[in-house]
């Protein structure tokens, strides 16, 4: 028994692939350094973020935010708009608003209540923000919704 193949490929097939190989080594190390690159940007939006909280941190702030609470309260507002602005500005969106419908695919609902006015499922309170990113579902929402009637308050569905 030979082991050699009896139809061995041509040098134009074999030509092929290795153009081929190296086409898709190529594709895969831009995808790979374009991810870094989106990584990087990420994590120095979060350090800019961190350097606001240590400014607002410093010791003498604590006497401030006493002095002060509603300033103090505004620094927080403005650094949480900083985060969440970074993380939208990436691609990853919030799940879960006061007034829309709970849908199950995003929302994880921990109480229902009746509430007169407000639509079945309608949510009335979120407990925890969810995130999708690119259409993915990172974390669902945690929601406390509406019910007209005929539910017990407080059971958990999702």
């Amino acid at each position: 028994m030979s082991t050699q193949d009896p139809h061995p490929p041509s040098p134009a097939t074999t030509a092929t692939a290795a153009r081929l190989a190296h086409e898709n080594s190529m594709a895969l190390a831009a995808r790979d350094a374009a991810h870094r690159a989106l990584t990087e940007q990420l994590l120095l939006v979060l350090a800019d973020t961190l350097d606001s909280f240590d400014r607002l941190l410093l010791p003498d702030r604590p006497q401030a935010a006493a002095a002060d609470p509603e300033s103090y309260r505004r620094s927080l507002e403005l650094i949480a708009r900083q985060l969440e602005t970074a993380m939208t500005g990436q691609g990853v969106e919030p799940v879960g608003r006061i007034g829309e419908l709970a849908d199950p695919a995003t929302h994880h609902v921990t109480e229902v209540r009746t509430a007169p006015g407000a639509a079945d499922d309608e949510v009335l309170e979120v407990l925890q923000r969810g995130y999708r990113y690119r259409g993915h579902v990172l974390r669902a929402a945690r929601v406390v919704v509406a019910v007209t009637g005929g539910a017990e308050q407080g059971t958990e569905r999702s």
